[in-house]
């Protein structure tokens, strides 16, 4: 009987959270269930709760969602009702539908190189009410110009000159664009930063105004074992004012190299990436 009734508590328990399950997350588990069947880089449309979405790649855009809707980890809290976001790195919109979602009348930018995903960015943002947001066809940099951009096809373009990205992707000239000047136009109540490696370079170039920003949001990525560029990056960040939090590691064991067995430890991931919070206190 006890096994039964410890059976019974957990199918009870299970239905009840299905029951109960927030729609984020429902609508999260069915897209994935569908990517469990959808051929990787296979461009398509799916319905998740009240939004119309294209996709370039169903098996990234679950992993996406989860992480801005499901976990909210972009959220931030604003004084003024209208905040000035600067989505650097907006893939196919989804941060920028979720600002929008958390603040209707926010001021938002987004940025995408990838010529593909930019066209989906800005017909998922026609297509769910968020026309309004302005887009930009361009790789966020140290100057303004044109530069080689590795189209993965999914959420892992990165700038060409930067380590790592030589074997993964299409090379395609896309136009560049300098952050230090758009940050400069005006005070950014929330930066986030998605740029696959350029961290380093473009917060450096953008130091001297950094002072218009009030808070940022990146992921920070370790692409090259040689060189690591995060204590460049937090150093840089308490220099320019702010206080900062890490969190969302996540190691990369799928990217060489790995540890040798020379090491102590053997086998482990040499790439990761962390989310990084940084505010004016």
């Amino acid at each position: 009987m006890s096994g039964t009734y410890r059976r019974a508590r957990r199918t009870l328990g299970s239905i009840r959270r299905r029951i109960f399950e927030p729609p984020e997350q429902a609508a999260w588990r069915l897209a994935c269930r569908q990517a469990e069947v959808t051929p990787r880089f296979t461009p398509g449309t799916i319905r998740m709760m009240d939004y119309e979405l294209r996709y370039a790649d169903l098996l990234t855009l679950c992993p996406q969602w989860d992480d801005i809707f499901v976990k909210a980890t972009l959220a931030f809290t604003s004084a003024s009702s209208a905040p000035r976001v600067l989505d650097c790195g907006a893939n196919v919109g989804l941060a920028s539908l979720f600002f929008r979602r958390l603040y209707p009348e926010a001021r938002i930018t987004a940025f995408e190189a990838d010529p593909s995903l930019f066209d989906i960015l800005t017909a998922n943002l026609q297509a769910n009410g968020a026309g309004e947001v302005e887009t930009r066809h361009a790789a966020l940099w140290t100057s303004t110009g044109t530069l080689t951009f590795q189209c993965e096809g999914s959420d892992s373009g990165r700038i060409g000159a930067l380590p790592g990205a030589a074997s993964e992707g299409t090379a395609t000239i896309v136009p560049s664009l300098r952050l230090r000047d758009v940050i400069d136009e005006g005070p950014v109540d929330l930066l986030k930063l998605d740029i696959e490696g350029a961290e380093d370079a473009v917060l450096a170039d953008c130091e001297p105004v950094l002072h218009r920003v009030k808070a940022l949001v990146m992921d920070l990525h370790e692409f090259d074992p040689s060189v690591r560029q995060a204590p460049r990056v937090l150093e840089l960040l308490t220099r320019a004012g702010f206080s900062y939090a890490i969190d969302e590691f996540a190691a990369l064991p799928w990217r060489e190299p790995l540890t040798d067995a020379a090491t102590p430890f053997p086998g482990k991931a040499m790439q990761w990436v962390m989310t990084v919070r940084a505010w004016r206190p």
